[in-house]
């Protein structure tokens, strides 16, 4: 999260509230320029934190997180996912997901085979995630194990060629006027990998996976430098099915950290009926979030959260919208019997 404040800060105290009179003061303004981005990208440790997007509904989309997960419902598995972050808040983050997995047998291998697409867009800076998955899988009586890979390429784009500075140093109205000096666009790939473990079993799941793996750094035609922290993610949950009810309660926990911070999220779901759910989490020290969706005969799912903010961060506090949606269905010619029960979450 820490990460989305970045252009954020950069928009409102720099390129909104203090326009500059480029005839005066062009040659401070291009170094200035060029040590904040040094700054923002390279040594400041607090903003380096939470680099991947964030979301809510994670226990519903595990593949996101973790490539060790595809493959494990036994189902082909389509989600696609949208958030709106701090609605209302100029230059706030808004990401979208794509992810499609499903289990295969590979050389004799049981495995999992999927595709992650994800871009996540902070004010001027635009970062698409594409990678392949693979997972190798294994089943015990006690549970399902699989142990994935996810290889692709990052796609970094500053598009600074819309922001203008006003040569009159006018306080106002200093956008799209003629004369003014732009910036100009600027973008990167590199290579990006990503390792996952993921345990299933009838009553409780668990997973470790880590994202960046190689610290991928977007080669970019100018001289500011960016690069992409490994993230590491840990989840876990629990199934509790009530007595002589049609409830089913699913504590979980998620955790996400770059080792300069932690986000820590305390959830609990109920599924009434194997068809509707509705929850709470706790965000420490950043929001509490409602969620609640259902699942349909024909398998299509429908996922929604809303983050109430309780940052004090200005501007922050008009909440975040995320909506999921998911499709399970299986091309298999004969029914196959099933020794545990497929994850009814997307």
């Amino acid at each position: 999260m820490l990460l989305n404040l970045r252009f954020i800060v950069l928009e409102n105290l720099l390129l909104y509230e203090r326009p500059v009179n480029i005839k005066k003061n062009r040659l401070f303004f291009g170094m200035a320029r060029r040590i904040l981005f040094f700054l923002l990208f390279c040594i400041a440790a607090e903003l380096m934190g939470q680099q991947s997007p964030q979301f809510s509904q994670n226990m519903h989309n595990q593949l996101a997180v973790n490539p060790g997960y595809a493959g494990t419902t036994g189902m082909i598995n389509v989600a696609v996912g949208n958030r709106q972050q701090w609605i209302g808040m100029k230059g706030a983050p808004s990401t979208t997901v794509f992810g499609v997995d499903t289990e295969m047998n590979i050389l004799g291998w049981n495995s999992g085979l999927g595709l992650q697409v994800m871009n996540d867009q902070i004010g001027q800076i635009n970062t698409l995630n594409m990678a392949l998955v693979y997972a190798k899988r294994w089943e015990y009586e006690f549970g399902k194990l699989g142990i994935g890979v996810s290889l692709g390429v990052v796609n970094q784009v500053f598009g600074y060629s819309d922001l203008e500075t006003d040569p009159s140093g006018g306080s106002n109205n200093y956008h799209n006027q003629k004369g003014d000096e732009k910036f100009t666009d600027d973008q990167g790939s590199a290579f990006d990998a990503g390792l996952g473990a993921y345990f299933e079993s009838r009553k409780f799941y668990m997973g470790f996976s880590i994202a960046h793996l190689n610290k991928p750094k977007p080669k970019l035609a100018q001289e500011y430098v960016s690069y992409l922290n490994q993230t590491f993610f840990i989840t876990g949950g629990y199934r509790y099915k009530l007595k002589n009810r049609p409830i089913e309660l699913s504590p979980s926990i998620f955790v996400k950290t770059e080792l300069a911070s932690v986000q820590i999220d305390f959830n609990i779901n109920a599924m009434v009926k194997d068809k509707y759910w509705g929850g709470l989490t706790y965000r420490i020290q950043d929001a509490v979030v409602l969620l609640g969706g259902v699942e349909l005969n024909n398998g299509l799912r429908i996922g929604y959260s809303y983050d109430i903010n309780i940052t004090k961060m200005k501007g922050a506090r008009d909440g975040s919208h995320e909506l999921l949606l998911g499709y399970s269905f299986d091309l298999s010619l004969e029914k196959r019997k099933r020794k545990y029960k497929s994850v009814r979450y997307l």
